[in-house]
């Protein structure tokens, strides 16, 4: 009878331990990354009433006779399944997709935590608004790399910093040049090119037909575009220049001259381009001077005009090296693809007026460039230079990368948010605000990025939602209060039976 009464107050006691964890599940099943708890029983051991025993002499065997003592709780399980995914639209909300925790620090240790309702602190910390701890991860250098072996250090968001100017250095190009133009046609496209101060600097970039699948590249930066000197400085001596100033290659200059105070003298004498020219054919540097009337004036690259003898009248047909420097050849494949037998073109700009660093090379990536049949069209895709900005706002990509972003258009990593795994995540101990420490039984926390490792993505302007089934726990209200009630029972029936026997004894 007494054990009867012992199981029933056990029952009674752990059937409130249940309830208070129900409670505890229903009471947080709006709790952002809340994780429900699940009850376990087990039996007291028994009072062995009689033993078993083995078959023999012609019997079977008996089985033991045990009276049970009742229940003890067995254990408060955490169940760490993933909560729903609720969509906020704010910039500083994270939800974990998959397994791991945020790391927290309130400065001296580490928490962690699958609450992501994080917000910028006046400093520019991400920081959890309601606790003050700083969400932790790693910060990128200069450059945009981040060391992910290092300490962690917290996340920082430092609106208005500004980042230096960073001069072009390569530009890259797509697009396509039509196939059926016709040999000495040109295709131009003008881009912005950054010096070294943030200075912008329009280029002109022209691709001239040289052959089939033969184009020759130049720009106004490198090759400075010319003009026909004005039509008085030859007129005095009686002389004239046609031809078209942007004629590349092939290209002519028809110099004529008439007898009088002028003089012409070419290296070579005189070159006549062919109809078309072979890829890689170095184009000939044309050097020398026409001299009229004592007039100094530069003509073009290594053609002045100056005090000099008579001449014969004549004319002379050349094509004129800009600068001394031959064009580019840019060879397609007869499918229309990059060749890529000649190497990458390199232009120089002149920034001497801007006080930039100089010389400034920059490379143009044709390689995304076809020739077809088509309109002609070729894009800037990519410009490595920019001017100066300062950071007007940032964005965090699933892996938990932190980007920049300034008001001159660029982007750059300034940071990277860690997650931390557990073997037994199970294991954890609840600290409280959302919060958990490691236990003897959970491991060391396995600190790296997300989308690594067994470690969850990340999903901006969301929060996780509580993993509480209320269905479920309502079904556990009933079976709680029904078994503590039955306990109960079980002890005024047992009452009733321990009056009844001492009133049989008096």
């Amino acid at each position: 009878m007494m054990r009867a009464l012992f199981s029933a107050i056990s029952g009674m006691k752990n059937h409130m331990s249940f309830m208070d964890v129900v409670g505890n599940n229903i009471a947080n099943v709006n709790t952002i990354g809340y994780k429900s708890s699940r009850v376990t029983f087990q039996d007291i051991l028994g009072q062995t009433l009689k033993g078993a025993s083995s078959p023999q002499n012609g019997r079977g065997g008996t089985n033991p006779a045990q009276i049970g003592l009742g229940m003890n709780l067995g254990g408060i399980d955490t169940i760490m399944t993933q909560g729903s995914i609720q969509s906020t639209g704010k910039l500083t909300d994270f939800a974990i997709q998959g397994d791991g925790f945020f790391v927290v620090s309130d400065g001296q240790r580490n928490f962690f935590t699958r609450d992501g309702a994080f917000d910028i602190g006046v400093d520019g910390g991400l920081v959890n608004p309601v606790t003050g701890l700083r969400v932790m991860g790693w910060t990128a250098d200069t450059t945009g790399v981040v060391d992910t072996q290092t300490p962690l250090t917290a996340i920082e968001i430092p609106f208005g910093t500004q980042v230096s100017a960073q001069s072009s250095t390569e530009m890259r190009f797509a697009g396509n040049l039509d196939a059926s133009m016709a040999v000495g046609q040109a295709v131009n496209t003008t881009v912005t090119a950054y010096d070294s101060l943030g200075v912008a600097h329009s280029v002109k970039v022209t691709f001239t037909k040289m052959a089939p699948n033969y184009w020759a590249v130049r720009d106004s930066a490198t090759h400075a575009s010319f003009t026909p000197a004005p039509t008085g400085d030859f007129a005095a001596a009686g002389a004239s220049v046609t031809g078209s100033p942007n004629t590349l290659r092939p290209g002519t200059w028809n110099v004529t001259m008439t007898a009088g105070t002028l003089s012409a003298t070419f290296t070579p004498a005189t070159f006549t381009p062919p109809a078309t020219w072979a890829a890689g054919t170095p184009e000939p540097a044309i050097t020398g001077s026409i001299s009229a009337n004592g007039t100094n004036t530069t003509l073009i690259p290594g053609v002045t005009i100056k005090a000099g003898a008579t001449v014969a009248a004549g004319t002379m047909a050349i094509e004129v090296a800009q600068g001394g420097t031959s064009p580019t050849p840019v060879e397609f494949s007869t499918n229309g693809q990059w060749a890529g037998t000649n190497s990458l073109p390199t232009m120089t700009i002149d920034v001497s007026a801007t006080g930039a660093s100089t010389p400034q090379n920059v490379t143009l990536d044709l390689t995304s460039l076809t020739q077809f049949a088509g309109q002609s069209q070729v894009n800037l895709t990519n410009n490595d230079g920019f001017p100066a900005g300062a950071l007007v706002s940032f964005a965090v990509g699933s892996s938990g990368e932190v980007s920049g972003i300034y008001s001159n258009g660029s982007n750059r990593v300034i940071g990277q948010l860690a997650l931390a795994n557990f073997v037994n995540a199970g294991g954890l101990m609840r600290a409280g605000q959302n919060l958990w420490n490691p236990s003897a039984n959970s491991g060391d926390p396995i600190i790296g990025q997300p989308n690594s490792n067994g470690r969850g993505t990340v999903n901006t302007g969301t929060l996780e939602g509580s993993n509480v089934d209320l269905a479920q726990q309502f079904t556990n209200v009933i079976v709680a209060q029904r078994g503590f009630q039955s306990s109960s029972r079980v002890i005024t029936a047992s009452d009733q039976m321990l009056q009844d026997l001492v009133s049989i004894i008096r």
